[in-house]
């Protein structure tokens, strides 16, 4: 890389109007648009042809895509005189290498990085707020979007703040409307799985909970070390999914789990869970078959409904099922007594389908030497690897329902239904078929034998995790009624970068807003308001630089 020398701002462009028998013209502001840097780059290879070809390949291989998923997207730029700033956009051109000597493969070319947004950043802040008024002082020289996160202890009727003049906010703004507002529901459960001490695995209590193909309910779960979510337990180094079954009777088996922290049944509820599945690729890995389930039950332990996650055989890409059952139903194709409200693969956008590769295994015969060929298909789509959030209301014959992909870094939910699993529905349960109270609750990780299993050859099986569980008694609130807009634990987001907020992963509207107001280079004075003084609070932001 030759001398850069960065724009000292980006392109303007000023708008006026041509006013007849005006002296002057009148100004109608200033267009800010892109920025352009100039990037100069030198290859020295003297007169070795075939190196100059080759860095040339590797360097458009580094800078061009021939994926049409990757048109659109911006990336990040950084100097090194200048480390900590990351200037964020697109190549527009490369120019034709001009030789530096001639008959010489010495030469020099320019590569045209253009900022839609011509502000560079500095790397993200994160800073614990107070209730009430907290001083922020930005680095930087332009105006940023904070991005505020807090987790209530305790039920909340409006929450917000004020920033710079502007104010941003959800819930009843008034006193008078605060005073009247009521709890949509009431906690029942309330359990982030650090600890298997309400769920047991007793026969006595597991045996009536039967799902679909009739599994085998053996070995064990137990709590990640690493993070508070349920998965297959570590014995001897393997995941104890029990013992194998015989060729002849390959079935679903593994560890299932009764929760016995409800204690009463609940005609109108919401249940709130999340599901993780990630399925690992190569020739062996990419055929491994499991199942996670969470069963609602009524109080006799029958099944009532389910949410799950679903490999198939072969390769083929996993798929997630959402559904209502009568009491003790199987959900069994055609019986009349069940109800699809999601079963179905993730979005068509995010799959992907590998060449399919024929895998040889050595069977187990000591008389002969034999060998079987398999097919992986090596396919994935949106739920081969990700945490889905079902978010599940039942009220009168009323059943609402989301899932929601998230982010497994930064813990977000995704927006692009495109490219990820984001869906909901509505059912209106007319002839009450569906109409059991909700009892209890069940969670299986169920493995199925494939050919490797049964002549010994290693791979990764599917890593399922059942990270949380929330229940609430949904109460009868009149059409009128102003409403609390969080419950106590529920993650609140009011993101002025996205101009978004969310409330337990769902989107709402701001009720009182002037603007999404942003921080400003130097000293702020933001002031949170609400019922938060033991909330947990977080300001995120990026100072940017113009």
């Amino acid at each position: 890389m030759g001398n850069v020398v960065l724009p000292s701002a980006p392109a303007m462009a000023e708008q006026v109007t041509d006013i007849p028998a005006m002296y002057g013209n009148q100004f109608n502001g200033t267009d800010f648009t892109s920025r352009t840097i100039s990037i100069p780059v030198s290859i020295y290879c003297a007169d070795n042809q075939d190196r100059f070809n080759q860095i040339m390949h590797n360097l458009s291989g580094l800078l061009l895509s021939d994926d049409p998923s990757d048109n659109g997207k911006e990336y990040p730029l950084v100097f090194g005189f200048e480390p900590k700033v990351t200037y964020w956009g697109h190549i527009t051109a490369i120019s034709d290498p001009a030789p530096i000597n001639t008959g010489m493969y010495d030469m020099t070319l320019t590569i045209t990085f253009v900022q839609s947004d011509p502000r560079a950043t500095l790397p993200q802040v994160e800073k614990p707020l107070n209730n009430g008024l907290n001083t922020i002082t930005v680095s930087g020289t332009a105006k940023t979007e904070p991005v505020i996160q807090i987790i209530p202890k305790r039920a909340l009727k409006h929450i917000g703040f004020t920033l710079n003049g502007g104010q941003y906010g959800i819930g009843p703004e008034t006193p008078e409307d605060q005073a009247s507002a009521v709890q949509p529901y009431t906690d029942v459960v309330r359990d982030p799985i650090a600890s298997m001490a309400m769920w047991t695995n007793d026969p006595s209590a597991t045996s009536v909970m039967k799902t679909s193909d009739n599994p085998i309910y053996q070995g064990s779960c137990e709590i990640n070390s690493s993070s508070t979510v349920m998965i297959v337990a570590n014995k001897s180094g393997k995941k104890d999914y029990g013992k194998l079954p015989s060729v002849a009777n390959d079935t679903w088996y593994g560890p299932a789990y009764r929760y016995t922290g409800m204690t009463q049944s609940l005609n109108d509820w919401r249940v709130l869970t999340s599901l993780y599945h990630l399925k690992y690729s190569g020739q062996h890995n990419g055929r491994a078959m499991a199942r996670c389930e969470l069963l609602l039950l009524n109080a006799n332990g029958e099944m009532i409904a389910r949410f799950g996650i679903l490999d198939l055989g072969g390769g083929k890409k996993p798929l997630i099922r959402l559904q209502l059952c009568e009491p003790g139903s199987h959900m069994e194709k055609g019986d009349g007594k069940h109800r699809n409200l999601y079963y179905d693969y993730g979005p068509s956008g995010a799959f992907k389908n590998k060449k399919d590769k024929y895998v040889r295994i050595k069977t187990i015969n000591n008389n002969a030497r034999k060998f079987i060929t398999l097919i992986n298909r090596e396919e994935s789509d949106s739920i081969s690897d990700g945490v889905f959030v079902l978010d599940m209301i039942k009220k009168g014959q009323v059943f609402t329902w989301s899932i929601t992909q998230y982010n497994t870094k930064t813990d977000q939910p995704y927006t692009d239904s495109r490219k990820h699993l984001v869906v909901s529905g509505t059912f209106v349960d007319r002839k009450n078929q569906f109409n059991s109270p909700l009892g209890g609750v069940g969670a299986v990780f169920l493995k199925f034998p494939i050919a490797e299993d049964h002549n010994k050859i290693n791979y990764k099986e599917p890593f399922m995790s059942l990270p949380n569980l929330r229940i609430w008694q949904v109460n009868k609130v009149a059409p009128g009624d102003t409403t609390y807009i969080a419950n106590a634990g529920q993650e609140i987001v009011l993101n002025c970068e996205t101009n978004s907020t969310t409330v337990g992963g769902k989107l709402v509207s701001p009720v009182w807003s002037t603007d999404y107001p942003k921080l400003r280079p130097g000293v702020n004075s933001l002031s949170m308001i609400g019922d938060l003084d033991d909330a947990q609070m977080t300001l995120k932001y990026i100072p940017r630089l113009l």
